[in-house]
């Protein structure tokens, strides 16, 4: 197994903590040459996350797409389980593929881990003084491999989770956008996001002039913040992208969403969140109380898995050591 730095993450502290889950900035990281993440190291990889028997995914921790497509196209990702061995074979001829492969939850697998592990701990020191409570809010962490051929588009998107994504191989622009604008993100699009559809978003062209566009190469990387819209666009060669995210204690917000989902669909005008603090606590208390009893007679649904569990306990003795 590849020995992991002693850092993975570089950042200017005062910009990492000013930002964070803010607004985007650029990073810099160490795994630029590093071997768990050469080609023929990622088609073991890419095979060993296909044929998993109890993926992190139900519908399995292997997503791909193939040919072009542009910033607003909705491709589907979901593979039948007899296809998802296919993978591996894209990754070998990813030159000429036009593909997009994810490989989920890579922190499962030996070496993998490690690196993540490190690259959540230097976050969490970067954080300073409030990494301590940014660390008690994180429900749980996650490394996806993205392998992307020559000038492939990623498509528009936003995501639950808090990220840094470090360029490892190639080249790639990130068009970020700020997610208070709401000609960009109107409230109904996040409440259709974290209710009924995690493809809500839409990519509006009009709007592109606002985007932040980062140039990303080998040895760099970016900061996404939760519900940030982004896509991507890959250089004229391979790509090979590392992302280090992890997922809070969302609930409140989350459900603060979903109530007025429902709410609206009832023809009523909701207030935005963060408008009414008070109004805020009992939409989510409301919601929070439903949910509750729908776990209660569906046990397993909502549960932080036991690997998660392990994860947080091996970076707090992490954490506790680099003191």
């Amino acid at each position: 197994m590849a020995a992991v730095a002693d850092h993975v993450l570089e950042c200017d502290a005062v910009v990492f903590q000013r930002d964070l889950n803010v607004l985007p900035y650029e990073i810099g990281h160490t795994l630029a040459d590093h071997p768990l993440f050469q080609l023929d190291v990622l088609v073991e990889l890419a095979q060993r996350v296909a044929a998993r028997k109890n993926p992190h995914m139900s519908g399995g921790d292997v997503y791909f797409n193939e040919g072009a497509i542009e910033a607003g196209t909705m491709p589907n990702y979901d593979r039948p389980e007899e296809e998802r061995a296919r993978a591996a074979e894209l990754v070998r001829k990813i030159e000429l593929a036009e593909a997009w492969i994810i490989l989920k939850h890579v922190e499962r697998e030996d070496g993998y881990r490690e690196v993540m592990e490190r690259a959540v701990v230097d976050a969490l020191r970067l954080a300073g003084p409030a990494g301590e409570q940014l660390f008690k809010k994180i429900k749980w962490f996650e490394a996806i491999v993205f392998i992307t051929s020559p000038n492939r588009v990623t498509e528009y998107h936003i995501d639950r989770e808090c990220s840094w994504i470090f360029q490892i191989r190639g080249d790639k622009a990130i068009h970020l956008f700020d997610r208070a604008d709401k000609d960009v993100v109107p409230e109904e699009e996040l409440e259709r996001f974290y209710t009924v559809d995690n493809r809500a978003s839409e990519y509006k062209p009009q709007f592109e002039d606002r985007a932040l566009v980062y140039d990303m190469t080998p040895g760099t990387g970016v900061h996404i913040p939760v519900n940030t819209p982004h896509w991507l666009k890959n250089g004229n060669n391979v790509s090979i992208t590392l992302n280090v995210n992890f997922q809070f204690h969302d609930a409140q917000i989350a459900n603060l969403y979903k109530s007025n989902y429902y709410l609206r669909k009832l023809g009523l005008r909701p207030s935005l969140p963060g408008a009414h603090s008070t109004i805020d606590r009992m939409k989510a208390w409301a919601f929070t109380g439903a949910l509750t009893v729908k776990r209660k007679l569906r046990p397993g649904d909502g549960v932080v898995p036991p690997e998660a569990k392990d994860q947080k306990r091996r970076i707090a003795e992490m954490l506790a050591t680099a003191r």
